[in-house]
């Protein structure tokens, strides 16, 4: 519901360009034939109705989509409207106001989202309850009612007349209303039903019911029910003489209607300011060919400007994020330099010392925009001096963040010329939100020598120290690497933010493909083949989470994605907007990590399970050996094991790691493992993405695991370069 209503909120917001050009024009062009102006209002409700709209170089709307869709889940939430002034007003206030604090589990602008959005379906439900209700009444009223012929009734209790009804409409008089103006209304109400006034009037009282938070589209509904009456008026009386049109006047003032609410029907003759329409009728006069061509001209010259959207900066080539250290570099990429660097963006100029390298390249942030991006190859305790910063109010925007995760804004005081900034070992990047391109200067840790350890064959493998934040070591974690079943850490961290791990869920109707012997014999080792989560009916959330992290299940990650999103597909799209909103470098195609096209990265493993393990519910589950299911038709019980030899000495004790305290470790498509240990107090998180695995002849026996034997040499490096040379790590 939230998206549905961002994106209604960016078409009000670029309907109301088109809405305030109307209204110009409109008191333009006021002594014109309304006629000629309803084609004004039809091009409000196209630009209202159309969930889409054309580009062009000639449209004079700002920005097409001024609140970005992921402002849920941005570290600092900015509006994009395109008109500098309301940036600054605005974004200031939300930055302070809204900006989730470090630990929250919820960003605060989520909350406000989700309530703005059930109050907006509540005003739609109200809108529409009072049309049918008014709609109701007046067919009581009318339920006995005299015919005269040609769809016109008489009826009794009514004061003005008007048209009822929308497949077979029809025309109500009173009952006591004066013969002689009887032949003036029908005119009117007949020109009505000739141009099919009684379809536009709901239409846009349609409109207005979903965008009813938008005062300009009342103001633009009021206004078109007014132009609508005055144009059947001048329908009705083109051709009449002066004694003719003074005649339709005293009828139009005989039975002027008392004050009443907006309304979706009826069209009453006597509604909507009759002094204002005397007036025009009196001093009608037909258009004239060149008259009708000029209108004409405009309306699709305000349809080019208003009803368009600005053209899209044609898109760049998207560069392949690279590994950290020179040697992987080709010596042509970087800028050699040795010292400072300066960096320069708009008012603002920032020099960094202790660089050895420089280069820019396009990247694309978590909504697919371009923009420019300086990486640097320094060196840590490198310091950033600001220098000269502009003080129109955008410098506040600027930040300093972690590639996990964004920090506090930086705070530039207007009583401060420059400002220095430490930095540590990890990667850093400063980022302004509000500049017209985007651009992000992205500091990389130099790591002097790797050479104390190298992967055998997998294509990625990283420390993290959980206690400092620090990241410890690093091969390559920005290669795009194939996740395998680690895709279900995203599924399992999308779950957990709409569900509480009490929830129960519905296991039946699994498709074939996920009903086979092997499927059922990993979940549960010791059940016999024909067993399966259908026969359990109902579990909770946290049953099929645990099931699907420590045996990588698929069956269980097809129980939650329906549940969750209703369909695989739809979960896999969830999966993709929650690491984008991220700014992650991951995508998946699937849900089981079988798919071609599906890739993640080391840095973004380590973001997902940081984000796993401030989750209550995830963190159990990762430092989970065995889980027990009850069978409720049987009262079986049946354990599924964890299928982390480093974890567990079960299966192959030979790989059994005492300083091991939780992770995941799967099979499927090249081996990956991530896990935690701990020695002499020191939490590390280590990740192993893309062993190989050596098979016997029997094709099923392993006789070279790889993320086992890695990820064992991997802690064993690690652990020992933190005990023997300390400064070799973050400060």
């Amino acid at each position: 519901m939230t998206k549905i209503f961002l994106n209604l909120a960016n078409l009000s917001i670029t309907a109301s360009y088109l809405i305030l050009a109307v209204l110009i024009l409109r008191l333009l062009l006021r002594r014109l034939p309304k006629n000629l102006l309803l084609w004004l209002w039809g091009l409000v409700g196209l630009r209202l109705a159309l969930p889409f709209s054309l580009e062009s170089a000639l449209s004079l709307i700002p920005k097409a989509r001024p609140i970005p869709t992921d402002i849920a889940y941005s570290p600092v939430p900015a509006i994009d409207s395109g008109v500098a002034v309301i940036d600054r007003a605005v974004n200031p206030v939300m930055a302070e106001s809204f900006a989730p604090t470090a630990g929250a589990s919820v960003n605060p602008m989520q909350i406000i989202l989700t309530i703005v959005s059930a109050i907006w379906l509540a005003g739609v439900v109200v809108m529409l309850l009072y049309a049918v209700f008014s709609y109701s009444r007046l067919s009581r009223k009318v339920r006995v009612s005299l015919p005269m012929g040609g769809k016109i009734y008489l009826c009794d209790g009514i004061q003005t007349p008007f048209i009822l009804g929308i497949l077979k409409p029809k025309i109500y008089l009173p009952s006591d209303m004066d013969p002689e103006n009887q032949t003036y209304v029908l005119k009117h109400e007949q020109a009505h039903l000739r141009h099919h006034d009684h379809w536009w009037k709901p239409l846009g009282f349609g409109l207005l019911s979903i965008y009813w938070f938008n005062p300009l589209v009342w103001i633009a509904y009021l206004l078109f029910c007014r132009d609508l009456e005055m144009a059947c008026d001048e329908r009705a009386v083109a051709g009449m003489g002066e004694v003719e049109r003074k005649a339709y006047s005293y009828a139009l003032l005989s039975c002027a209607a008392p004050g009443q609410a907006v309304a979706a029907c009826p069209l009453a003759f006597g509604e909507n300011s009759v002094k204002s329409r005397i007036k025009n009728v009196l001093r009608f006069k037909k258009a004239g060919f060149w008259v009708i061509a000029g209108v004409l001209v405009i309306t699709l010259i305000a349809a080019v400007c208003f009803l368009t959207n600005p053209k899209a900066e044609q898109e760049e080539e998207i560069l392949q994020t690279v590994p950290d250290t020179v040697p992987t570099e080709t010596a042509e990429e970087y800028q050699q330099l040795d010292g400072y660097y300066t960096y320069t963006n708009g008012g603002l100029t920032l020099e960094i010392d202790k660089v050895s390298g420089a280069k820019t390249r396009t990247a694309r942030d978590g909504s697919g925009e371009a923009y420019e991006q300086t990486i640097l190859l320094t060196e840590p305790g490198t310091v950033v001096s600001i220098i000269d910063p502009d003080m129109n109010g955008d410098t506040e925007n600027w930040r300093l963040c972690e590639a996990t995760g964004a920090m506090e804004p930086i705070p530039i005081r207007d009583d401060s010329r420059s400002m220095h900034l430490m930095l540590s070992a990890n990667d850093f990047y400063l980022e302004n939100v509000n500049s017209d391109s985007r651009r992000v200067l992205l500091f990389q840790r130099r790591v002097e020598d790797i050479s104390f350890y190298q992967p055998a064959t997998a294509a990625d493998a990283d420390a993290y120290d959980l206690t400092t934040g620090n990241l410890l070591y690093s091969y390559q974690r920005f290669m795009k690497t194939a996740p395998g079943d680690l895709n279900k850490l995203a599924l399992a961290l999308v779950v957990m933010e709409n569900h509480s791990a009490e929830e129960l869920v519905d296991t039946t109707g699994l498709p074939a493909y996920l009903k086979d012997e092997n499927t059922y014999r990993q979940a549960f080792p010791f059940a016999k083949p024909e067993l399966s989560l259908e026969r359990m009916k109902q579990m909770t959330v946290e049953d099929l989470l645990t099931l699907m992290l420590i045996r990588g299940a698929d069956d269980a990650a097809y129980a939650l994605a329906r549940f969750d999103a209703g369909s695989e597909e739809a979960m896999v799209e969830k999966m993709n907007e929650y690491v984008k909103y991220a700014c992650m470098d991951t995508n998946y195609t699937d849900l089981y990590g079988l798919s071609e096209g599906q890739y993640t990265t080391g840095m973004d493993t380590i973001f997902l399970v940081s984000r796993m393990l401030s989750d209550p519910c995830l963190s159990q589950i990762w430092s989970t050996r065995d889980y027990t299911f009850h069978f409720p038709d049987t009262g079986e019980e049946y354990t599924a094991v964890t299928t982390n030899y480093l974890f567990d000495d079960r299966t192959i004790p030979e790989f059994y790691d005492v300083r091991v305290t939780g992770g995941f470790s799967y099979y499927r498509g090249t081996a990956s493992t991530v896990c935690t240990a701990r020695q002499d107090g020191k939490d590390v998180l280590f990740v192993i993405l893309g062993a190989q695995r050596h098979f016997a002849e029997n094709g099923w026996q392993l006789e070279y695991y790889g993320n086992h034997e890695e990820m064992e040499s991997l802690i064993n490096t690690v652990f020992e370069a933190m005990e023997s040379s300390p400064p070799q790590f973050a400060d």
